[in-house]
């Protein structure tokens, strides 16, 4: 349907609370595709694909309705050809959709990627303007559609949320991983080997049941601070998370933001116990050398997008607490160049480098070399963008993820110089610690 038909309805909400609503929409089966996207207690609901693009290693699928189409690109055009394919959709448009880490590798070091990627069967990146978006603020939301139906539907659905009495807690128990250290140990050896100044090595966690994902959203975030949370259902992806930061964020003038954190510590719950191990972190060369260094090449990053004289750190070094944990964090701001947009902004800063490492080429070389499988969207990021050019992408941490048959934990820590294979092993706990204990089981 055209855009230009779009029904708006906009109404005050009950008492039920913003995220209970986007809960119910998530759970009501009205489509089997769907993204929550949270930033602030403000959520966005998108349901169902009317008009899609999905990456490939060497292509790039245009689907609208039932036409189907596929455009050779070369890495290096990527950017551009989202950007010309997106300014042929009319009307004001919203999309959501994620990219997988190994999108990166497309970009940049295509002899990396693996056989998954370059047959075509799994795709890097997916975008796709909903059937039905909900805005949802404290008293208030707004849903727009081209459907009358899916309209009343959701009002229904917003206005008669019911919540499970009982949940299935299933804390999941995060296992000692050997094989984690002795990587930890390799990559220290290539770092002092002159061969990269920083990797993140991650591991995972199986679960052995199926979860809630709603569910876990909700009691996650009950228990999280983060900077931006999701919980989705997405081609052939599934996850629920709790973002420590964004990869970017371009508001309609321009102006593009990111925001490193590295440098992490426990948190204990009390209030002067977590000052006092945060001060420690601030004392520790090895934590603060490992966040000067991942801010410098944000700042580069920025100025190849961004008008140089405007790049600047907004703040540096702040605290920022996120769940189980507390990091050193920085803000990295800069005006976007003229005849730039958001996907130049993205394809120069994703991977977020405090996920990938320094110089990042190198670091996917390490991340290949001691990591057992593929990351896909763990280190990636889930996104909205709109007709205006605003874009904001979280990076995927802290996360449920699913794709096929198997769910899973994952994190990562940041290897440098003076690194030591047991405070990383520690510290891949600590974070996983932020959703490990408010997973929810599926009934």
């Amino acid at each position: 349907m055209n855009s230009n038909s779009e029904l708006n309805y906009s109404n005050n909400s009950t008492q039920q609370s913003v995220l209970n609503q986007a809960a119910a929409l998530a759970d009501s089966n009205l489509f089997a595709d769907y993204l929550v996207y949270e930033n602030q207690g403000e959520c966005w609901y998108a349901g169902g694909i009317q008009r899609a693009i999905t990456v490939y290693a060497n292509y790039i699928e245009v689907k609208i309705g039932e036409t189907v189409k596929s455009i050779s690109v070369a890495p290096q055009d990527l950017a551009q050809a989202l950007h010309e394919q997106l300014k042929q959709w009319q009307g004001n448009w919203q999309v959501c959709g994620w990219a997988c880490f190994e999108f990166a590798y497309a970009l940049h070091t295509p002899e990396l990627l693996k056989h998954g990627e370059l047959d075509e069967k799994e795709p890097l990146l997916f975008l796709c303007e909903p059937e039905l978006s909900v805005t949802l603020r404290d008293n208030h939301y707004e849903i727009k559609t081209t459907n009358n139906a899916l309209q009343k539907q959701a009002q229904a659905i917003l206005n008669n949320v019911t919540l499970a009495s009982t949940l299935n807690y299933q804390p999941v128990t995060v296992t000692d991983d050997p094989r984690y250290r002795d990587a930890v140990r390799k990559s220290v050896i290539a770092i002092n080997n002159n061969e990269l100044e920083k990797v993140i090595l991650s591991r995972k966690v199986p679960l052995h049941f199926t979860p809630d994902l709603t569910a876990t959203w909700l009691y996650g975030l009950q228990n999280n601070t983060p900077a931006r949370s999701f919980t989705m259902q997405l081609k052939n992806w599934k996850a629920t998370g709790f973002s420590p930061e964004i990869v970017m964020a371009l508001d309609k003038h321009g102006m593009l933001t990111t925001q490193p954190l590295a440098g992490t510590r426990r948190l204990e719950g009390d209030m002067e116990q977590d000052k006092l191990i945060f001060d420690e972190l601030l004392k520790d060369p090895k934590e603060t050398h490992e966040h000067a260094i991942s801010v410098r090449l944000s700042m580069d990053e920025m100025e190849q997008v961004c008008t140089p004289s405007t790049v600047h750190v907004d703040e540096f070094m702040t605290r920022k607490l996120r769940g189980s944990v507390q990091h050193l964090a920085s803000k990295v701001r800069g005006q976007l160049k003229p005849n730039y947009n958001a996907w130049h902004a993205f394809t120069s800063l994703f991977p977020a480098v405090t996920a990938s490492g320094i110089p990042k080429a190198p670091a996917f070389a390490q991340i290949c070399s001691h990591e057992l499988s593929n990351r896909g969207l763990y280190s990636g990021a889930i996104f909205k963008l709109n007709s205006e050019g605003e874009m904001d992408a979280a990076l995927v941490l802290r996360s449920v993820l699913s794709h096929g048959d198997n769910y899973w934990l994952q994190a990562g820590a940041g290897i440098v110089k003076d690194s030591t294979p047991s405070r990383e092993h520690t510290e891949t706990t600590e974070k996983m610690n932020s959703i490990s204990p408010w997973v929810v089981a599926k009934r």
